[in-house]
């Protein structure tokens, strides 16, 4: 498994960075520290009594400061590496690295400047984008620990089989409990299709005959946001949500309940992209 961590030196870099840390270590896996500049900046000139290196040769030399401190923070089991990319977004360069990293997962986090609750601008590009699972460390978590239960939010929204599949592999690659949280009931309430609602208990009894160590836990509320204000949390758990396609190209978005869980979850939640139509997945 590779992880690569879109990694700034503030404390949301620093809070993603702790939590790729934790999450491979065991077992072990490698961490890809990330760092991106600007493609083209207009600073580059040296000016009379100006540091004669330039705008660009400050920059080089204070990322690569940063990058070698991050690596001195990841446990002594853990192989990592660091890779910078300039691109014109952060975004985009995460999602560059990723893709020639081969990365199985991006780990990001809010940035400090972003609102209480949101994603900030970098964290939403990467999962607009993302044709891989992305780990969100919220806000919430102040200091990220090494996951002990995973917990599928599954609906009857589609992608409930790919956020099922993603949790139980995880759960299974790590040893550690699996819990389907199921959405049904709030579905119901708030008029889904009994179609959908079947579908997706179906999904659900699945993945409990695959895994018969998993637990399913019923969300009740008038309203999702209700309903997972009701979830019990340890602090090790990961919650996985899915997001949905937001047209017929790679462009995602968070649906409605998987927002609410982000904006509200006590847990880092890692984010699970939908099948691309465009490469012939299937749902």
């Amino acid at each position: 498994m590779r992880y690569l961590v879109g990694y700034t030196a503030d404390r949301g870099g620093r809070r993603a960075l702790r939590l790729a840390g934790a999450l491979a270590s065991d077992p072990p896996a490698e961490v890809v520290i990330a760092q991106v500049e600007p493609a083209q900046n207009p600073f580059t000139a040296v000016y009379p009594g100006a540091d004669t290196r330039g705008y660009g040769e400050i920059l080089d030399a204070t990322l690569h400061r940063w990058g070698h401190e991050a690596l001195t923070e990841l446990p002594d089991s853990v192989s990592g590496r660091l890779i910078t990319r300039a691109a014109d977004t952060e975004a985009e360069g995460i999602l560059a690295a990723a893709a020639e990293t081969d990365a199985d997962l991006i780990v990001v986090a809010p940035r400090d400047s972003a609102l209480p609750g949101t994603l900030g601008q970098v964290a939403r590009g990467v999962l607009d984008a993302s044709p891989v699972p992305v780990l969100l460390a919220v806000d919430q978590v102040t200091e990220p620990v090494a996951p002990q239960r995973v917990s599928a939010f599954i609906g009857t929204r589609p992608g409930g089989a790919e956020v099922a599949r993603a949790a139980a592999l995880l759960a299974r690659r790590r040893d550690i409990p699996l819990r389907i949280v199921s959405m049904l009931e709030v579905d119901r309430r708030i008029g889904a299709p009994a179609q959908q609602i079947d579908q997706a208990r179906e999904q659900i009894e699945q993945i409990t005959r695959e895994h018969t160590d998993a637990a399913v836990e019923i969300a009740h509320g008038r309203s999702s946001n209700e309903a997972f204000a009701r979830v019990s949390w340890r602090p090790s758990d990961l919650a996985v949500v899915g997001a949905r396609r937001f047209d017929q190209r790679t462009r995602l978005r968070l649906g409605t309940v998987a927002h609410r869980i982000v904006r509200q979850s006590p847990v880092p939640v890692l984010v699970v992209p939908p099948p691309d139509p465009a490469k012939g997945e299937k749902p």
